[in-house]
């Protein structure tokens, strides 16, 4: 929407860009750089219709920044210097260093912005303290301070600013490798006063000047890396090893009967919503679908990154206080509301009900119109009784002396939604029962 060079038209499975200026027979989209990153999935598919008109595939879904893990912001600065990088070789520059132009193929980073490279000309990379508010500046905030870097997103859209860092990191930002980024004076577009010059210098001068400047950035970037640290403690990151709430025939029974309804129905695009670190959500990939898989624990969310899955998509999100649009207009990027029920043909709300229903006191009606309304057909969803251990755990934490829902009222609630029961089965514990439901108008 904010393409200066182009008016972006979104349809149903293509994004079209009705270019400004006709594309030149040089342009970047004609390169072999530009084949070449399309090719290894780099650059997001395109196709040249005519000099007026550029095609893109659309992403069946897109998470935004501010739905991201430390992880996934690392990998999108990662690919954004090394096609930096990559374009200063090849003579191209890279006009802007934004986190929004990167999005996510399932686990693969991949750059959406197709035009913006032009021709190297300028010493100085415009872009460089662009870089730092969205890259280095949030996962220092996250490494230093604790804050997550989606929450930087949703309280920034254009990265952390640099005042806002150097007060946050306080005296002590003198004594890293990050002091210049958070200098006064180094705000809006502006680099670091050590590589803010403009030059007139040769093509060869120019590249060496950047790539000195690039070795720089990828330095500090590398200062920053979630990976290299010990994560963060989280609530549910350890979940999978830890649950001693379940037996292993609940589990072994669990994953039996989820993987029969998906080999069964197999379902393309299946929402997995409380995913924890994914485990049902690889589950259903490998019956083929492709998963948007939703937490709120970004720790939880991480250790899925780590093992990333070309049919998956992670998204950090609390169901609870999902955000609306963004942008201009409030519509330039949609809310996950929106999105989530966008065309899941199969929800999974496993372990879940619970949580909404005791931790965050939405009532059990309003869950399940939530849940009917983010399926078009199926929902696989895990009824669990009140004399579940973890109901008098949840209720005991928050001195809740309301009964919690029987099994019963549960279905009752779910079928007053709009959906019909179509197959039951009991977990060896008998406080659980996993329900496969059906849509219905």
């Amino acid at each position: 929407m904010r393409d200066p060079a182009a008016r972006l038209v979104m349809e149903a499975d293509r994004v079209v860009r009705h270019l400004r200026a006709p594309l030149r027979e040089d342009h970047f989209l004609r390169s072999e750089l530009a084949q070449r990153w399309r090719a290894r999935g780099d650059l997001v598919d395109y196709e040249i219709v005519d000099e007026h008109t550029v095609t893109a595939r659309r992403m069946p879904f897109v998470s935004l920044p501010s739905e991201w893990c430390d992880q996934q912001l690392f990998q999108a600065a990662q690919l954004t210097l090394r096609l930096q990088q990559e374009a200063l070789e090849a003579g191209f520059d890279l006009k802007d260093a934004s986190a929004w132009n990167v999005i996510f193929d399932g686990g693969k980073p991949v750059f959406c912005d197709l035009l913006s490279f032009d021709p190297l000309s300028h010493k100085r990379w415009w872009p460089a303290g662009q870089f730092a508010r969205h890259f280095i500046l949030p996962l220092l905030l996250s490494k230093r301070r604790g804050l997550p870097v989606g929450r930087a997103f949703q309280a920034w859209r254009d990265g952390v600013p640099h005042e806002v860092a150097r007060r946050m990191l306080g005296p002590g930002r003198f004594l890293t490798r990050y002091w210049p980024l958070t200098a006064a004076g180094v705000g809006g577009g502006a680099a670091p006063a050590s590589v803010a010059q403009n030059g007139s210098a040769d093509l060869a001068g120019i590249r060496r000047f950047r790539a000195g400047l690039n070795q720089s950035l990828d330095w500090m970037l590398r200062g920053v890396d979630p990976g290299q640290r010990l994560p963060d403690p989280s609530t549910w990151g350890n979940y999978v090893s830890e649950r001693s709430h379940y037996t292993a025939d609940d589990l072994s029974e669990k994953r039996h009967h989820i993987q029969h309804w998906l080999a069964e129905l197999a379902p393309r695009r299946v929402l997995d919503l409380g995913c924890n670190s994914g485990e049902f959500s690889r589950l259903a990939a490998v019956a083929g679908a492709h998963v948007v898989a939703v937490d709120l624990d970004a720790g939880a969310i991480a250790r899925a990154v780590a093992q990333p899955s070309p049919r998956i998509s992670f998204v950090v999100a609390q169901l609870d206080d999902l955000r609306g649009g963004v942008g201009w207009n409030a519509a330039e990027h949609p809310g996950l509301p929106e999105r989530l029920r966008e065309g899941a043909d199969l929800v999974m709300m496993l372990a879940l009900i619970h949580h909404l229903v005791l931790g965050a006191s939405i009532p059990l009606t309003e869950v399940a119109r939530f849940a009917r309304n983010c399926t078009r057909r199926w929902l696989v969803v895990e009824f669990i009784a009140p004399e579940d251990r973890q109901i008098a755990l949840m209720q005991g934490q928050r001195n809740r002396a309301d009964a919690f829902p029987t099994l019963a009222e549960q279905q009752q609630a779910f079928e007053a939604a709009g959906l019909v029961m179509r197959s039951s089965q009991p977990l060896a514990g008998a406080t659980r029962t996993l329900a496969l439901l059906e849509r219905v108008e």
